[in-house]
């Protein structure tokens, strides 16, 4: 994978932000991305339809099935257009991805996140426990907006179709004799075909957006996870330094003439330099293991969630054992589902048999995305060490603008203002639970204030912000009524009762 050839901007994004650049990239491929979804689905759409030609909607029920499978040629196209590539359609469809397709098409055929999910099998070729593993670390906090992705394409979807038959219908004169509907309310064989045809093309034409969105969240997780933006930064930062080293025609002139004198001063020298390893192998790996061991390379936090009861992670690749009795109840009774005929009755109790399956399937596979809506929190410990400043309410003296005021009258104007600073956070984590973390910097710290939305309180810690960095990176020495003033704003705004 060449980075130098992403045609993205590799920065850090939210899971929206990200949606958005996934349907600029729909929008710029477009025609290469549907020709891809269309053109697979063509001849078994035909076959079906000559088929099922008085009963159309089966055909379309299959081709609708069958939409997992669709998806992978755009993806697999659009992962050699990120980097620059122009793979011809029909050459990619020889090599038409069909790594792990039947769970596909099987249980995981109602994944309310299968484009944020298919990157994973498509491109990264994994199946089994390595996949489960892979998802758990990509999705993170994105669940929910894959979720959205989903949900709203399968809204588009069905606008579209109907969109398209009420098109058809507009332009169609009322004396060709096309009847949607019989005198029963019906719908007539001509009705479903055009349904159906509406249906099959709106499929066509969201596939691109739909597999596009989910890429690009897909992206924008490994950006994060992975560290592309910097490693870009580092490549364009080291080719600009190759070529300012570039050697001039002066200095290579001169560096034979150097070579023949740094030869004849070190020629009479005695001995040798002898480089010496402090560490061997194995030491050196001891070594780097206990770094990386150290606070400074993670972070631990306990989280509290529901979950069921002997519930097991090996378990949700297992196929459901809800369908296999279900089969089974079928072939029991078989002799009840003689009696009903007709492919209108068949489509309604298969369409309440998937639908009640999917309502228990998605109440139990996907309860992790769903509990978002009562959002757990975190517990963790409060900061006590922040830019260097000890944070801690025992730190702090009992009259805090007082000791402000006396150190700047004795010209620490420095120990003064620290002491300000540190102070309003120490109140911010007390008493309003703000979550510093030693990784913020001042400006993120006041972003989060600002957050709270209380105005007065964020406008005192803008200003108090400022103030501060202007004498700590650059030495510039406030005023003193300027000093007397965050004083008395303190002492309204973050003084305790008691005081």
């Amino acid at each position: 994978m060449n980075l130098d050839k992403l045609q993205i901007d590799a920065c850090m994004r939210s899971g929206w932000q990200a949606l958005d650049l996934g349907l600029l990239m729909a929008r710029a491929w477009f025609r290469t991305l549907f020709v891809a979804s269309l053109l697979p689905m063509l001849p078994l759409a035909i076959a079906l339809l000559t088929v099922f030609w008085k009963s159309p909607f089966w055909a379309l029920f299959i081709l609708w099935w069958l939409k997992p499978f669709w998806e992978r040629l755009p993806l697999f196209l659009a992962s050699r257009l990120l980097f620059g590539e122009r793979p011809a359609v029909w050459s990619s469809m020889r090599s038409l991805p069909l790594k792990d397709i039947i769970p596909w098409l099987l249980w995981r055929r109602f994944s309310l996140q299968r484009a944020f999910d298919n990157p994973v099998t498509v491109l990264e070729d994994l199946k089994g426990r390595p996949r489960r593993q892979r998802l758990r670390v990509l999705h993170g906090k994105y669940s929910d907006v894959a979720l959205s992705n989903q949900f709203v394409c399968c809204c588009f979807e069905w606008l579209l179709a109907f969109s398209l038959v009420a098109l058809f219908d507009f332009f169609i004169p009322g004396s060709f004799g096309i009847h949607y509907y019989d005198g029963f309310g019906d719908l007539t064989l001509t009705g479903e075909w055009i349904f159906t045809l509406a249906a099959i093309l709106s499929m066509a034409l969201v596939i691109p957006f739909h597999s596009m969105a989910g890429f690009a969240l897909y992206l924008n997780r490994r950006i994060e996870l992975e560290a592309w933006d910097i490693e870009i930064s580092f490549r364009n930062i080291a080719h600009r330094r190759r070529q300012r080293q570039r050697p001039t025609p002066a200095q290579v002139l001169l560096l034979p003439l150097l070579v023949l004198v740094t030869a004849l001063f070190t020629a009479g020298t005695p001995g040798y330099a002898e480089a010496f390893d402090g560490h061997e192998r194995e030491s050196a790996a001891e070594l780097i293991e206990q770094v990386l061991q150290g606070e400074d390379f993670g972070q631990e936090r306990v989280v509290r969630k529901w979950r069921f009861k002997d519930w097991s992670n090996d378990a949700e690749e297992a196929f459901p054992e809800w369908i296999i009795d279900f089969l089974a109840w079928l072939e029991a009774h078989q002799e009840f589902w003689q009696g009903w005929s007709g492919a209108a009755s068949w489509l309604k109790i298969l369409l309440v048999a998937l639908f009640g399956g999917l309502l228990f399937y998605l109440a139990r596979r996907y309860r992790g995305p769903l509990s978002r809506l009562v959002k757990s929190r975190a517990i963790e410990d409060p900061a006590e060490i922040l830019f260097g400043l000890d944070v801690t309410p025992e730190s702090l003296p009992a009259d805090v603008p007082a000791q402000v005021m006396c150190l700047w009258d004795e010209g620490a104007s420095r120990a003064a203002l620290s002491l300000l600073y540190r102070a309003s956070l120490s109140r911010l984590i007390d008493r309003y639970q703000v979550a510093f973390h030693g990784s913020h910097t001042e400006v993120e710290c006041a972003s989060l204030v600002q957050a709270r939305g209380i105005e007065s309180l964020s406008e005192y810690f803008w200003e108090l912000t400022a103030v501060w960095r202007r004498l700590a990176y650059g030495h510039r020495l406030p005023a003193g009524d300027t000093v007397r003033a965050l004083c008395d704003d303190w002492t309204r705004e973050l003084a305790s009762d008691t005081e």
